[in-house]
């Protein structure tokens, strides 16, 4: 089955709108432009931020100049529950295991670990981690390295 093959469905063919065919046509006269104005006139109506000639706002107002950062992005936020997840028992947690499984964006350079989900793994975290996240690693017999 091909497009110019597919049966028409009930409706689905609506005429054109009409417009300008005189009154009986129930949209003749003004032909849906509305009583007078600009915007029934021939030309219709002006472009957005047409200000009739005067010096439109976007052109007025000063333009921003921002800064860019020069320094890098400090750290990454994982979560106890990604670690469940992507590691095994016994493996050691760095940024650039991190990276290379594609849970972290290359630009951190760190990582700092929080306790959201539970854990039932042995890690070793070679990085920050939150107070309640160590906790939770301790408990398990991981241990948490300062990088």
């Amino acid at each position: 089955m091909e497009l110019h093959n597919l049966p028409l469905r009930k409706g689905n063919n609506k005429p054109a709108k009409r417009v300008g065919r005189g009154i009986g046509s129930g949209k003749g006269v003004r032909c849906t432009h509305g009583n007078k104005g600009q915007k029934a006139r021939a030309g219709g109506p002006k472009k957005v931020g047409f200000e009739g000639g005067q010096t439109p706002f976007y052109r007025r107002v000063p333009k921003y100049r921002g800064f860019k950062t020069t320094k890098p992005f400090d750290a990454a936020t994982i979560t106890i529950l990604l670690l469940e997840k992507h590691y095994e028992t016994g493996d050691t947690v760095t940024i650039q295991s991190l990276i290379d499984k594609n849970l972290v964006n290359p630009k951190f350079e760190g990582f700092k670990v929080v306790a959201k989900g539970e854990l039932t793994k042995t890690l070793t975290i070679v990085g920050r981690a939150s107070a309640s996240a160590k906790a939770l690693i301790e408990d398990k017999g991981g241990k948490v390295e300062e990088a």
